[in-house]
């Protein structure tokens, strides 16, 4: 089928985008917008859609912010409901993660209809938020749009449920299954799984109880782009993929390295080729309760990757201002792998505002959708836009800056360092993910600057290894292991997609 009629196939379809944002994001004008915004300006609109037509998009400022969901998540839950009660989860989550939450699932209650495709981002805490909601879609679905009542409700017992994973009573967390269970039996509606679910560098909203963070969202499509090099204790990332036994070794924290070591930071290997995790096909919930399931959609397989770029936690999701020799940010390799990836699963966008913010290279735009056959477009690498479209990511994943708060100079005043500085050297409480993949409480021992632990089959984007390449300062202590090669940076392969600027992805040798 030629590529232009499979684009006219999208575009018939009708979309939902629920954009979230990060904690303190807002909108901006300063040139500072994090990815999350920039792919919303780059959505495709009309004065059809904005009349809420084949296409509706609901954008959410970040947790914390002035700027709450309002009118389409009440401010005040009566009865049961009514989280201002509940101390645990306002102490753990914020007052407003229950209607960032509330506000996309309102959202959808009221506009989503059959054949509806839905697409969901979201950057730091908003990430989470993004996939505590498709969690949820997962496991009490979706409401009917005249069922406003119920869903305080709904949305205690998926709350005490979700906790009950860790060992709260069980009697409670028996009674919220069977709420649950009832609800989507008989006031839920068919839903679509969620089509697709993209996340940059999603954190841990959860600061004061213990969840499981191992259940997978049934999303048919999922991304995650993650950050390397972000090491603040209160921005530890949820992966995927969570079991730390098949994680690589346990980074030490900054003051404990010393001499050779510091510079070697080698790990020992594992053996044998590299294997991907197995990532389960559909929801946990889906997969234990039969009458919880409500796929209507062709296959119950999913298409999951998570990938690692060069960076700290805002160099991933955006927000910084360019610096003063600066031409690129880094966010920009993981904006455009995003972009590009969301489009190729079916995302109307805006050729013309891709091209703007070089997503694309003018003279290709068309991809084909992740179901079918793709289709290269010659690449005539003379044309200007192309070089600029190459430049823009060579640029951005070798040179760009890396804003990490735990040094001085990177961004924030001295003060501001030396509070984050602090918070790595008291016992404060935080979640930590545990050999079993479920996040526990701990205080002790503190982190000092500790790097992330990386999986050892995580997936590594080009720009990484590029820029271990071309920058000899650029070696960091999680992504070391084995002997590697004479460079020092390590032994990496190519996985997939080699010789694609976007799509090249390395895993270890």
């Amino acid at each position: 089928m030629p590529s232009h009629e499979i684009r006219g196939d999208i575009k018939m379809g009708r979309q939902i985008v629920l954009c979230f944002d990060g904690t303190g994001n807002t909108f901006r004008t300063d040139g500072t917008d994090t990815n999350v915004l920039r792919i919303c300006r780059m959505l495709e609109k009309t004065d059809e859609q904005c009349k809420l037509g084949p296409s509706l998009l609901y954008t959410e400022a970040g947790i914390g912010t002035d700027i709450t969901p309002g009118s389409l998540a009440s401010g005040t839950i009566q009865k049961k409901g009514k989280l201002s009660n509940n101390k645990a989860l306002n102490l753990a989550l914020g007052t407003s993660f229950d209607r960032h939450v509330l506000g996309g699932y309102r959202f959808l209650m009221r506009h989503y209809q059959e054949g509806t495709k839905v697409f969901i981002f979201g950057f730091s805490r908003g990430a989470y938020t993004a996939r505590f909601l498709n969690e949820m879609l997962d496991y009490v679905g979706l409401l009917g749009p005249d069922n406003e009542e119920v869903v305080p409700f709904i949305w205690d017992a998926w709350v005490t449920w979700k906790l009950g994973r860790s060992g709260i009573d069980k009697a409670a967390k028996q009674k919220a299954f069977h709420i649950m269970k009832e609800s989507r039996e008989i006031l839920s509606r068919p839903m679509a799984r969620v089509h697709f679910l993209g996340m940059f560098d999603a954190v841990n909203s959860i600061a004061d109880f213990e969840v499981s963070s191992e259940g997978m969202t049934s999303s048919k499509i999922i991304r995650h782009a993650v950050s390397i090099d972000e090491r603040r204790i209160k921005f530890r990332p949820v992966l995927l993929h969570s079991r730390k036994e098949d994680w690589i070794w346990k980074t030490q924290p900054d003051e404990q390295k010393t001499g050779e070591e510091a510079k070697s930071n080698d790990s020992q290997r594992t053996t044998g080729p590299p294997v991907l995790p197995e990532i389960p096909d559909i929801s946990p919930a889906s997969r234990a309760q039969a009458t919880m399931q409500n796929e209507e959609d062709d296959e119950g397989t999913q298409d999951v990757e998570e990938m690692w770029f060069p960076g700290g936690h805002a160099d991933i999701g955006g927000g910084w201002n360019l610096g003063d020799k600066e031409e690129w940010p880094l966010t920009h390799a993981p904006l455009v792998w995003m972009v590009q990836e969301a489009q190729r699963a079916g995302l109307r966008l805006d050729k013309r505002k891709m091209v703007q913010h070089n997503c694309i290279a003018d003279f290709n735009s068309d991809f084909e959708e992740l179901e079918g056959e793709e289709r290269h477009a010659p690449e005539p690498e003379s044309s200007p836009s192309y070089k600029k479209y190459l430049e823009a990511l060579q640029v951005a994943g070798t040179k760009g800056y890396i804003h990490d708060l735990l040094s001085y100079g990177s961004g924030l005043p001295l003060a501001s360092v030396l509070s984050w500085r602090l918070m790595e050297y008291l016992p404060l409480r935080r979640m930590e993910p545990q050999p079993d993949g479920v996040w526990k409480a701990v205080r002790w021992p503190p982190p000092r600057g500790r790097a992330r632990d990386i999986p050892v089959n995580a997936r590594i984007h080009v720009s990484a290894i590029q820029r271990m390449k071309s920058d000899p300062t650029y070696r960091p202590v999680n992504l070391k292991f084995g002997s590697g090669d004479a460079s020092g940076i390590g032994n990496w392969v190519i996985h997939a997609h080699e010789g694609d600027p976007v799509r090249e992805r390395y895993v270890r040798g």
